[in-house]
């Protein structure tokens, strides 16, 4: 009931954590399904790049592209870069020559060429320092033009510079694109205008040159963490469709006459229809609403290279070209480099690398429902997790949302893998965490704030094993009062009269000394299980066998009883290290008594106490106080003794009967542990007390006073125990036994 009314008064601690949780996952599922289609980088990118390192692509063999590389070493053989065009004409022609399939110059045409002849005359002219001589070298063959005479002959593309079409790819700008007079694109249900990423060439690209040569994209943006995944496929330039350096050369590679593309009917914009998926020769590949597609690199990255000096200085060198494409441009080195999944690959590199992909149509995709499902399961596997986590321990509850997020980590892989699809099982991998902390912890929190309030309800009195239950068995009415036997504890702290006469002019050292010392007391009776209540005084009371069920509850008061002989004995070397107090001792009396009593909470509010009512309760408290008489410091009743004294070592002390009853009962000293009753010397004392207690029971007091004699001379029995006997004794030879005499002392309990 008191457990129940705790509960009802801070339930609604609980739905605080689940109501904060709603809000939470919503937004996550939200924040998912904006960034389905993202190109900000972030974990779910480095988690896929993870994926592609794991299970590499099966492209194309490398051997079906040649790069011819402009290394350091043919700078340094042929001059520095930039070369004359004219000199790049002759690489062409040289790939030409020797039965290349296609040539490709990535290297920028969209600049002017500062070694041609018409550049140089314009200079000379514009600065007017020999007119004649600018004049002639501007009549001199254009090397834009020798570059074009060497592609007219082959089947070739020219590069804009590899920043014309930015270097972010969240900056991408989607423009129309006239695709129905393209020599090179196909559309399919796309109608006239299709919506691409822009590209703008920085100068006007030479005519001659844009006629024998087709003008290609380099440009491959990058995710805002700076690496290049995704690469545009096709782009707007000046309103025509233009392709990626690479898709040219997978065409050309392929064999194909013209690349195919094809439009989302669905997803009409103000700029034209959105790409769906583009074919080249017979591999299609799904696009991205930029006609991206992810790059998707093999296991080997190597690309066959032949340094740009051989190709001019050694005509065997050129027997590698035959029925392959052939990339010209500089190294990573010399040039700029892009940063992928892989490492920094130069710009050759990486469009013969996207190049093998697309003739090998190895692809992943991430349909736009993957971004909706992802988002579904935020909401589903978050609200799962708070129905288990509702119905298990805190760490039960994690430990399935554990399980369940490498299932679901299985299945990405799988699902990678297999298809190809790229799921993110981040989002709902957090909701489920969220989901079980979030409840789990919440009812933790709840349960830990009414342990709270029980604890300051009853103010340390229950000990840790009664507030675990309390804790996982909450239905349970683990306070409730109940009429049981219960094995009562009762201690009393005391100051002999000299030591209180050295303080009465500091009577607050008084006080500090009983309260340090009823709380070691205290905290000793938590420690061994008994439910502790303090009384007036320096006096504590301990329950053994409620609020928890304890069915050898006399041995238990009897183990916490030594412990606190123990800690009395702790507490008294704290107070004699203190300069203050050095000298004075604590004196500790403790009464063991079992009977059936009442047990429960016994009062209101933050008031509250767990406190017994009942005979035993007197008994105890009156046991206590005889150690003051009889010397031992722990005295128990008939019941204890019988129960305990198969395990523990005791000494009977005497028979006392209760004035105005017929019947009397005795008392017994606890001693010590097992080891003490196995001992020789116990065992001699033992003996000779009970001889002694038989012979003065029945009236023989020479044999009493014999006995008595002999007990003396055990250790440890200098106690006021024997010099009571020895005046009774006394007493006894003086006056003899009265009639129905039985050794029993009348007392008022």
């Amino acid at each position: 009931m008191a457990r129940a009314r705790l509960r009802s008064s801070l339930g609604w601690l609980g739905a605080l954590p689940l109501l904060g949780l709603i809000a939470v996952l919503a937004v996550l599922a939200l924040l998912t399904l904006a960034n389905a289609q993202g190109r900000a980088g972030g974990a779910r990118e480095r988690l896929f790049d993870i994926y592609a390192r794991l299970f590499p692509a099966a492209s194309a063999p490398a051997e079906a592209f040649q790069i011819i590389e402009i290394d350091r070493e043919s700078l340094e053989k042929v001059g520095p870069w930039p070369w004359p065009r004219s000199l790049s004409a002759n690489l062409v022609n040289a790939a030409r020559e020797a039965g290349a399939r296609g040539v490709i110059f990535l290297e920028g045409v969209d600049t002017p060429d500062p070694l041609s002849p018409e550049t140089i005359g314009e200079f000379w002219l514009a600065g007017e320092r020999d007119a004649e001589l600018g004049r002639q070298l501007s009549l001199l063959p254009s090397t834009d033009l020798m570059l074009a005479r060497a592609f007219a002959d082959a089947s070739g593309a020219v590069a804009l510079s590899p920043d014309a079409g930015g270097r972010d790819a969240g900056r991408l700008v989607i423009a129309r694109a006239d695709i129905s007079a393209s020599p090179w694109l196909t559309a399919t249900a796309a109608g006239q205008y299709m919506g691409l990423p822009s590209v703008r060439a920085r100068f006007p690209i030479n005519a001659d040159l844009a006629a024998a040569a087709r003008v290609t994209v380099s440009s491959l943006p990058a995710d805002a963490d700076g690496i290049a995944r995704h690469a545009p496929l096709v782009w707007s330039l000046a309103g025509s469709p233009a392709p990626l350096a690479a898709v040219e050369a997978a065409r050309m590679a392929s064999g194909a006459a013209k690349v195919e593309i094809a439009a989302d009917a669905s997803a009409v914009t103000s700029v034209g229809a959105t790409p769906r998926t583009l074919r080249i020769g017979t591999q299609t590949f799904s696009l991205a609403a930029d006609s991206a597609t992810r790059i998707y690199p093999p296991r080997r990255l190597d690309s066959p290279k032949t340094s740009a000096w051989r190709v001019i200085d050694d005509p065997g060198a050129q027997s590698q070209f035959a029925d392959r494409v052939v990339l010209i441009g500089l190294d990573s080195e010399v040039g700029p480099s892009v940063r992928t999944a892989r490492g920094a690959l130069s710009i050759a590199e990486a469009h013969a690398l996207i190049a093998r992909q697309l003739v090998a149509g190895v692809s992943t995709s991430r349909p736009g429902w993957v971004g909706y499902l992802e988002a579904a399961l935020v909401m589903l596997l978050g609200a799962a997790a708070v129905m288990w986590s509702q119905r298990l321990a805190f760490w039960n509850a994690i430990g399935i949302a554990a399980l369940a997020s490498v299932v679901l980590f299985a299945a990405s892989i799988g699902a990678f893998a297999g298809p190809g699809l790229l799921f993110d099982p981040l989002a709902p991998m957090l909701a489920l965490f969220l989901g079980a902390l979030s409840t789990a912890g919440g009812r933790s929190l709840g349960e830990a704030l009414a342990d709270d309030s029980v604890r300051g309800a009853f103010k340390g009195s229950l000990p840790e094993p009664t507030m675990k239950k309390v804790r996982e068995e909450g239905g349970a009415d683990v306070l409730d009062a109940v009429w049981r036997p219960i094995s009562v504890l009762s201690c009393e702290l005391r100051l002999s009269g000299e030591d209180l006469r050295r303080f009465e002019n500091d009577p607050g050292e008084v006080a500090n000394l009983i309260a340090a010392g009823c709380a070691h007391l205290k905290k000793a009776a938590l420690d061994a299980g008994g439910a502790a209540d303090q009384a007036e005084g320096g006096r504590i009371f301990a329950y053994f066998n409620a609020p928890l069920e304890n069915v050898d509850h006399p041995r238990s008061a009897c183990s916490a009883a030594l412990r606190l002989v123990e800690s009395m004995d702790k507490i008294n070397a704290e107070i004699e290290a203190n300069s203050r107090t050095r000298g004075v001792q604590l004196n500790l009396a403790i009464g063991i008594a079992t009977g059936e009593c009442f047990a429960g909470p016994m009062g209101y509010g933050r008031a509250n106490r767990y406190s017994a009512v009942g005979d035993a309760m007197a008994l105890a408290a009156f046991l206590s106080r005889q150690a003051a008489v009889y010397g031992p410091a722990i005295i128990c009743d008939e019941s204890v003794f019988r129960r305990t004294n198969h395990h523990f070592a005791f000494l009977e002390l005497d028979r006392l009967r209760p004035r105005g009853e017929e019947r009397a009962f005795s008392i017994f000293a606890l001693v010590g542990n097992p080891f003490i009753k196995s001992s020789k010397s116990y065992r001699a004392l033992e003996e000779s007390h009970r001889a002694l207690l038989a012979a003065y029971r029945e009236g023989d007091h020479l044999e009493a006073r014999a006995q008595l004699a002999k007990a003396r001379q055990s250790p440890g029995a200098k106690i006021a125990l024997f010099d009571i006997y020895e005046q009774r004794i006394a007493r006894l030879a003086e006056t003899g036994a009265p009639a129905g005499w039985d050794g029993a002392e009348q007392v008022t309990i």
